[in-house]
């Protein structure tokens, strides 16, 4: 318990050397009257050894010369304020931020009380979230793929130069618009979906592809992987990565269209027939469609006498009259061989059809003029409809009917 006869001036001297921080009084010729023992942990001499000594003695040359202005302009009667970093006397690394108060008595600067206050822990705990900021901006600028922080209502927040470079606006534009403002109108739906989920939790993170419209107009696919990041503080925010896979896409429709193409005549092949086929048999409600099966006859005889190179060409040359002839919903393929298969999505009765068929057989007759030399060539056409779409049946009908007129 203290004292209550202690002098009141006692009882202050040992309140200020219980204060973490320096305090010290010095007078106008910059001499010690008082300092706690806190000086004693950064200097390394004891308060009472200080009283009677010049500023600079204690501060050092240099430390001495980085003050003085400040000293000049206390002693002027102006209140300072400064940071500093200093090195105790066990060596350690120091940021202080320091204090200078004039004692003024009858418009005169008498002397002036120092308060210099460790500030090392506030200052690297800035340092580091300065050098985290930094590094995040770093990393958003060079990125090599488009990076954005949305709102999770959608609006964009930040976006790097990969993303401005992709989607073709500066910075100040993308940040005045929202990710619905950018998406194709034909994925706006289910990437709403996902924002939604985004916001109410019920999911972390998503992935997908889709579609982005460019200042210029143009469509560009985009792998896209966001994530929600909770920060009650701040607000929650959607990270977004944003890559450019538009020439994958392409080689993927390319690679596709190939797998259903004919490398010979560059029609249709027999997985994109039945692909289609079956698309109509899938049809809710059900869709009539015709078939030609159109057959080479004596096609070994053409391959005998010519080659089978000159064979190949005369392939070629029916498929460009079948392409030159269908209808653009029509669907022409070469299934093997010397055999075709034309789709007639246009048709609309039995009868069409098979008046369709005799006008084929005179339409691909030869002769056909391949290197100088007229290649005889006939064809037999067989046909098929019906008003529901049953594939196998369909060929199997107009093949029937192909091997009748071949016979024939």
């Amino acid at each position: 318990m203290a004292d209550p006869c202690m002098p009141a001036t006692e009882g202050v001297s040992r309140a200020v050397d219980q204060l973490p921080s320096m305090i010290g009084y010095w007078d106008s010729s910059l001499r010690n009257v008082f300092a706690n023992k806190v000086y004693a942990e950064y200097f390394g001499i004891e308060p009472a050894q200080m009283v009677g000594m010049h500023l600079s003695d204690l501060l050092g040359e240099t430390l001495y010369e980085l003050n003085l202005p400040h000293i000049s302009g206390v002693l002027a009667g102006g209140e300072q304020q400064f940071d500093r970093t200093l090195i105790d006397v066990h060596g350690a690394v120091r940021t202080t931020a320091a204090t200078y108060v004039p004692d003024i008595v009858d418009d005169a600067v008498v002397g002036f009380t120092v308060m210099v206050v460790d500030v090392s822990g506030r200052v690297e705990v800035e340092r580091q979230r300065d050098r985290a900021i930094r590094l995040f901006r770093i990393a958003m600028e060079h990125a090599p793929i488009g990076k954005a922080i949305l709102t999770v209502d959608g609006r964009l927040l930040e976006v790097n130069k990969a993303l401005c470079t992709l989607l073709g606006y500066t910075a100040e534009e993308l940040q005045q618009r929202t990710f619905r403002d950018l998406t194709h109108p034909e994925d706006v739906v289910i990437a709403d979906e996902h924002l939604k989920g985004l916001a109410e939790g019920t999911l972390t993170s998503v992935a997908s592809e889709k579609r982005y419209i460019r200042k210029d107009g143009a469509t560009i696919w985009v792998q896209r992987n966001a994530t929600v990041v909770r920060d009650d503080a701040a607000g929650d925010v959607v990270i977004a990565q944003i890559q450019d896979i538009t020439a994958r896409k392409a080689a993927e429709a390319a690679l596709e269209r190939q797998l259903l193409l004919d490398d010979l005549t560059s029609l249709g092949n027999r997985r994109r027939l039945m692909a289609e086929l079956q698309s109509l048999r899938d049809t809710a409600e059900g869709t009539s469609v015709g078939v030609l099966f159109v057959d080479v006859d004596a096609f070994k005889s053409i391959n005998d006498r010519f080659g089978h190179s000159v064979g190949d060409l005369v392939l070629q040359a029916i498929g460009r009259r079948i392409m030159d002839n269908v209808r653009a919903d029509d669907v022409a393929c070469r299934i093997g061989g010397d055999e075709f298969v034309v789709l007639l999505r246009s048709a609309r009765s039995l009868d069409g059809v098979e008046h369709l068929a005799g006008r084929v057989v005179g339409l691909l007759a030869g002769p056909y003029e391949i290197d100088g030399t007229e290649i005889p060539v006939t064809v037999s056409v067989g046909w098929s409809w019906e008003p529901t779409v049953n594939p196998d049946r369909l060929l199997k009908m107009a093949d029937a009917r192909m091997y009748s007129s071949k016979r024939a």
